[in-house]
């Protein structure tokens, strides 16, 4: 695998996710390290056929499409006593066939 090439995307990717409104580089890069499949979806994906999308009301999700499968980021956010925080999860949803 392309470890470079990955990387690179994976910055397009967060750097979206930032336009967004959200800040979760390390969530996207940890997605990869556990998910080879999910990564070398990225890495053979055109990046421009990547399509994003985020909640307008809310703010409480944001993810992508990658051809048949749909990561979404759930993120819960609050302010207590050592300043803000944020906490995200991630889900995978797969619409085509699996082998």
């Amino acid at each position: 695998m392309d470890k470079e090439k990955l990387n690179r995307r994976l910055s397009v990717i967060s750097d979206k996710f930032e336009e967004l409104g959200y800040e979760l580089r390390e969530e996207v890069f940890e997605l990869a390290e556990i998910r080879e499949d999910i990564a070398k979806k990225i890495l053979n994906f055109k990046l421009k056929k990547i399509e994003y999308f985020a909640d307008d009301e809310g703010s409480d999700y944001v993810g992508f499409t990658l051809e048949d499968v749909q990561i979404v980021f759930h993120v819960e956010t609050g302010e207590d006593e050592e300043g803000p925080w944020y906490e995200a999860s991630v889900e995978i949803l797969n619409f085509g066939d699996e082998d």
